[in-house]
């Protein structure tokens, strides 16, 4: 009976950590505009741009993301927050930066350095989010955290190619359950030896 409480425990922490993996996933991602490409981004709302509006530098990363708990559950949050005054826009499908309307689905300008947005993204389905400035000049670091009920996934397109940083927690629990999993082998394959011994 004890081994048996063993294994459920080390199995139920290696789920955990699988499932909090696949599961709702909070993701990071950290750059800079700086030296960046650039476009002539939408107005606030998504109309025209401004004919006095010239190209501002942006990085843009494909976004996809897994079902969660309920297939029907799909809303997920950005938030990003920047060294510069910035604007974030998501695009349903491929970015076009030569129109930057094709595809727009919804812009964020909420502060000076700071978007946020929330959205219904269709698991499986990729999207295109844009970090940019309003003018000229506006550039610098920015990092954007996404999350929502099921996975997430955010690329880097283009050049600078930037990584996303996962959580930790679930790195941990995986790691835990599977080092409670290697301990419970160990302890059996000594308990074999002294039976047979």
């Amino acid at each position: 009976m004890n081994n048996m409480l063993r294994n459920t425990i080390a199995a139920a922490l290696l789920l955990a950590g699988f499932l909090q993996h696949a599961a709702a996933e909070i993701v990071t991602v950290t750059g800079d505009t700086i030296g960046g490409p650039t476009f002539i981004p939408p107005g606030s709302h998504g109309e025209e741009p401004s004919p006095s509006i010239t190209a501002v530098a942006y990085r843009a990363f494909d976004v996809v993301t897994t079902v969660g708990p309920s297939p029907f559950n799909w809303e997920n949050s950005f938030l990003t927050s920047c060294e510069f005054s910035c604007a974030t826009f998501l695009y349903s499908g491929p970015f076009d930066p030569a129109d930057s309307r094709t595809n727009l689905m919804t812009t964020a300008d909420n502060a000076t350095n700071f978007s946020s947005m929330q959205t219904f993204l269709e698991p499986g389905k990729h999207y295109t989010f844009v970090v940019t400035g309003y003018v000229d000049g506006d550039a610098g670091a920015f990092s954007i955290t996404a999350g929502g009920p099921g996975g997430i996934s955010i690329t880097a397109g283009g050049p600078g190619s930037i990584s996303p940083v996962p959580e930790p927690s679930a790195g941990l629990m995986l790691l835990g359950g599977l080092a409670g999993i290697g301990a419970l082998a160990r302890r059996r394959a000594r308990r074999d030896q002294t039976v047979t011994a």
